[in-house]
């Protein structure tokens, strides 16, 4: 777009104005057009550091998981609800173990000395954080990794997990009826 120039003389004053804004705005349409093209170099450049810190980051991840898949071992617990029993799941990239934890009114019966009653309300959702937040404080004493870095369980009973997690002192709430 040209900007317009048209002999002055001629012209009353709002067609004036109106040539002087639309001179003016295009003017500021140019210069927003020239910061646009600039923010676009801006982003393919980070746009490349980006995509260059991530292949890196990738690569040190690799690194970890050949090196230690301790620090890597997942563990999640699971609702079975055709039985109203959970297991717990511990998994890392060369192996996987499952440790059956129980039915839902027998591990609330365990799990009774460190919570309120209120808490539990037979909510599966509230066990499974629970059980949950419970291994994983103490998964390095219910598992360990043999020389091929599979997963070899230690403990296999609730009854061992929730010793082991009353020794640990990690609970918040101690009831002493049982």
């Amino acid at each position: 777009m040209k900007k317009i120039i048209i002999d002055n003389s001629k012209l009353t004053k709002i067609e004036k104005d109106l040539i002087s804004e639309y001179n003016m705005i295009l003017d500021r349409e140019k210069e927003l057009s020239r910061s646009i093209k600039k923010m676009k170099l801006k982003i393919r450049l980070l746009k490349t550091k980006f995509d260059s810190i991530s292949d890196k980051r990738k690569k040190v991840l690799k690194k970890i998981k050949s090196e230690n898949l301790r620090i890597l071992t997942s563990c999640s617990v699971v609702c079975d609800k055709r039985w109203n029993s959970y297991i717990c799941i511990f998994k890392n990239s060369k192996s996987q173990k499952s440790i059956y934890l129980g039915k839902h009114h027998s591990i609330i019966k365990e799990l009774s000395p460190f919570y309120n009653k209120k808490e539990f309300d037979n909510s599966s959702k509230f066990v499974k954080t629970e059980l949950k937040k419970i291994i994983s404080s103490i998964q390095d004493k219910i598992i360990k990794l043999n020389d091929s870095n599979e997963i070899i369980l230690v403990k296999n009973k609730l009854k061992n997990i929730i010793d082991i997690y009353s020794e640990s002192g990690e609970w918040d709430f101690w009831s002493i009826e049982k």
